[in-house]
C-alpha cells in the first residue's frame, strides 16, 4: 500500500506516518515545515518512506505528491480556532478550498482511497446526557469547525471512483514526536509536572478525547477494512468523554500541590459527549489507550526533561514566525 499523508510532520501525521511505516506501508509525507520537520528524522533514509516539502494550496504541487498513491490520508490544516484567527483567509484556502483541490486531484489521479480527518468540534453543543453519534445535527462554533464540516459535505457527497471516508477525532492528547501542549490533557500535564496553575473554564462541559496513537490506529483500521464498509462513511473516534472538573481530579490525583484555578479569562462554550459505537460496530475498532495514560506519559516525560521548554510557542498550533519567513523565502508558503 502506498500511502500519501498530508501534514506528514505534524503532531497527529508524524505519530501516524510511524504506525503506518511499522506496518510495512509505504509512506509519502507531504508538509509545509511550518513547525519543522524533526519528527520525521527517524524515517529518512527508510526505503519505505520519502518526504515533500510543500504547501498544499499549491496545486501542481500537491497533485505531483498524489503520484503512485493509493491512499491518501489527508490532515494539513490550519488547527484550531486560535491559529485560524491569525489569517482566516489563508485558513480557509487551506482548511477547505485546498482539501476539496485535493478530493478532486485524488479522483483524477486513480488514488483508491481517500480519508479526511475533521473533528468533533463540529457538533459545538449538545445535550451532554445524550452523547452524540454521527446522525447527529452538526453545530460549528468556530471558522475552524465551519471549514472542516464544509469539507465533510463535499466528500460525503462525492460520487465517483474514489471511496471517501471521514473520521472525527476527538480531541487528541499524548506524546508524539511533534508535540503539541496547546491542547488540553498535555496542557494540563505539563503544567502539573512544573508546578504551574492549572485553569479551566466551564468545569462541568464534557468533552471527547483520544489518545494520538488510536488516532494513528484508527486511521489504519479504516486503510485495511473493506471498501463497501468505509466508502462515503463518517465515524467518530473517540477512547473518553470527560468532564472537564474530572480532568482536574485526574492531575490532582497525581500531582495533589498542584495550583488551580475555575476562570472566566479564556470562555470556550463547547459542551458535548461523543458515541464511537459505529466504528466499534462496524469495524472492530476500540481504543487500546486510556486519557489517564496520556496525562501520566505526558507528565512524565516533562517532569524527565525531555523537552527543553515545554511552554515554548512551537509546541503550539500556532506558526512561528521566523518560520513561515524561511519557508517563503525557499519558495513554500
Amino acid at each position: 500500500m502506498n500511502v500519501l499523508v498530508t501534514g506528514g510532520a505534524g503532531y497527529i501525521g508524524s505519530r501516524l506516518v510511524a504506525d503506518l511505516v511499522g506496518a510495512g506501508a509505504a509512506v509519502h509525507a507531504f508538509d509545509r515545515l511550518v513547525y519543522g520537520g524533526e519528527a520525521l528524522l527517524p524515517f529518512f533514509g527508510n526505503p519505505q518512506f520519502r518526504f515533500t516539502a510543500g504547501d498544499i494550496r499549491d496545486g501542481a504541487a500537491a497533485a505531483a505528491a498524489l503520484a503512485g498513491a493509493d491512499v491518501v490520508v489527508h490532515l494539513a490544516a490550519v488547527v484550531g480556532e486560535q491559529a485560524c484567527a491569525i489569517d482566516e483567509e489563508s485558513a480557509v484556502a487551506i482548511n477547505r478550498d485546498a482539501a476539496l483541490a485535493l478530493l478532486r486531484a485524488a479522483e483524477a489521479k486513480g488514488v483508491q482511497r481517500f480519508v479526511f480527518i475533521s473533528t468533533c468540534s463540529n457538533y459545538g453543543i449538545s445535550d451532554p446526557q445524550s452523547p452524540v453519534d454521527e446522525t447527529a445535527a452538526l453545530k460549528p462554533l468556530s471558522l475552524y469547525a465551519r471549514t472542516k464540516v464544509e469539507v465533510e459535505q463535499a466528500c460525503l457527497a462525492h460520487d465517483g471512483n474514489l471511496a471517501v471516508t471521514v473520521l472525527r477525532f476527538g480531541t487528541i492528547c499524548g506524546l508524539s514526536a511533534r508535540m503539541r501542549f496547546d491542547l488540553l490533557i498535555n496542557e494540563m500535564a505539563a503544567a502539573a509536572a512544573c508546578g504551574r496553575r492549572i485553569e479551566i473554564y466551564k468545569p462541568a462541559a464534557w468533552r471527547p478525547f483520544l489518545h494520538v496513537a488510536d488516532a494513528a490506529r484508527a486511521v489504519r483500521q479504516v486503510l485495511s477494512a473493506d471498501r463497501e464498509l468505509v466508502a462515503r462513511r463518517v465515524f467518530n473516534v473517540v477512547g473518553e468523554n470527560y468532564q472537564k472538573r474530572d480532568l482536574l481530579a485526574l492531575a490532582l490525583r497525581y500531582y495533589p500541590n498542584t495550583p488551580s484555578v475555575v476562570s472566566e479569562a479564556r470562555p470556550d462554550n463547547r459542551d458535548y459527549r461523543v458515541s464511537a459505537a459505529l466504528i466499534e460496530r462496524t469495524l472492530g475498532f476500540k481504543p487500546a489507550h486510556s486519557i489517564e495514560e496520556a496525562f501520566v506519559e505526558t507528565a512524565e516525560a516533562v517532569r524527565a526533561g525531555v523537552f527543553h521548554d515545554s511552554a515554548w510557542h512551537g509546541h503550539s498550533a500556532l506558526p512561528l514566525p521566523d518560520r513561515i519567513g524561511l519557508l517563503r523565502a525557499n519558495g513554500i508558503g
